[in-house]
């Protein structure tokens, strides 16, 4: 299906519209057997992947969500069946902002009348975690912004995705060591399992199941998990070697290395505590939080991690 310019059509609108998440949902409504009109959002829409999405009969639109700019996100939800939103901590590494421009996005939502708000987030941690874990900010952030959904009741639903497979391309890459092989080291268990996802290919999957599915798109809160498999991080670098050929191990280290690791990247202290609870999250919480939907009504089933890696450029990694 490509994309319609029938009025007659729903209205989607994408926030993020050229990054991985927002990006991967322009996808897969491009390709559902339902016709949708699209308006992708972004900073800035003179980017060469902003005029890339114009060229696909998409209309893009600058959009930025300060507060100053409700007016602005006004126009730009106006009119919509459905909105997609997403927000990036890492962009400006506060949860504050974080979570005020998310609520930004529900209030307006709320105002234009839209029939299904699909919000991008993640568990609550410190609840998860009955306090134990209370640094998780872009968790925290993420997951206060569907509880104002749902205070002021506007109707919505939330896509949880699961660790992003793409990682392993920047932020989780393995190291070389300097005898052809390489190295990812953590500060988690090697056989603790996490749920993940290849996100610019699979994720808009699951917002597409969201809203074209009755079990998820009444609006009543309910969450889809978005994830492709469920691995231990000593399982994916047996796959990565499996596929690139090189070797690749995981070492476990402490939290006092990884903290100074952190560090040495150039981390605020404040950023290092997230990380170091994310990884505690992850071995200990996330298993018990995650929501393992029925994925048989999925248009096609994600890519398992070994497809991943078959479908990854392992060229300016794997060096």
């Amino acid at each position: 299906m490509t994309i319609s310019g029938d009025q007659s059509a729903p209205l989607i609108v994408v926030v993020g519209a050229t990054g991985l998440q927002g990006g991967s949902v322009i996808n897969s409504l491009a390709a559902s057997a339902l016709p949708y009109r699209m308006r992708g959002l972004t900073r800035n829409a003179t980017k060469p992947g902003a005029k890339a999405l114009a060229d696909r009969g998409i209309k893009v639109v600058s959009c930025n969500f300060s507060p100053e700019n409700k007016v602005g996100v006004e126009d730009a939800f106006r009119g919509a069946t459905y909105i997609f939103i997403v927000t990036n901590f890492w962009e400006h590494l506060d949860q504050e902002r974080e979570a005020t421009e998310g609520k930004l996005m529900v209030d307006i939502a709320k105002k234009v009348g839209v029939q299904l708000l699909i919000i991008s987030s993640e568990p609550n941690a410190t609840k998860a975690s009955e306090g134990k874990i209370t640094r998780l900010y872009h968790f925290d952030s993420k997951a206060s912004i569907a509880d104002h959904a749902r205070d002021i009741g506007v109707p919505f639903v939330e896509v949880q995705a699961a660790g992003y497979m793409n990682n392993f391309t920047t932020f989780t890459r393995p190291h070389p060591v300097g005898d052809g092989s390489y190295v990812l080291e953590g500060a988690w268990s090697s056989d603790s399992k996490m749920p993940l996802i290849d996100t610019k290919h699979d994720f808009g999957l699951f917002v597409e199941l969201a809203i074209e599915s009755d079990e998820f798109n009444k609006g009543d809160g309910k969450v889809v998990s978005a994830y492709g498999e469920w691995l231990s991080i000593e399982e994916q670098v047996k796959i990565l070697s499996s596929v690139t050929g090189k070797k690749v191990t995981y070492v476990k280290i402490t939290e006092e290395q990884s903290r100074a690791h952190l560090a040495q990247a150039g981390m605020p202290p404040h950023v290092i505590d997230d990380m170091s609870d994310m990884f505690k999250f992850h071995e200990f919480v996330w298993e018990r939080t995650f929501t393992f939907n029925n994925r048989d009504n999925l248009r096609r089933q994600p890519r398992t991690f070994k497809e991943y890696c078959e479908n990854e450029d392992w060229g300016q990694v794997l060096i």
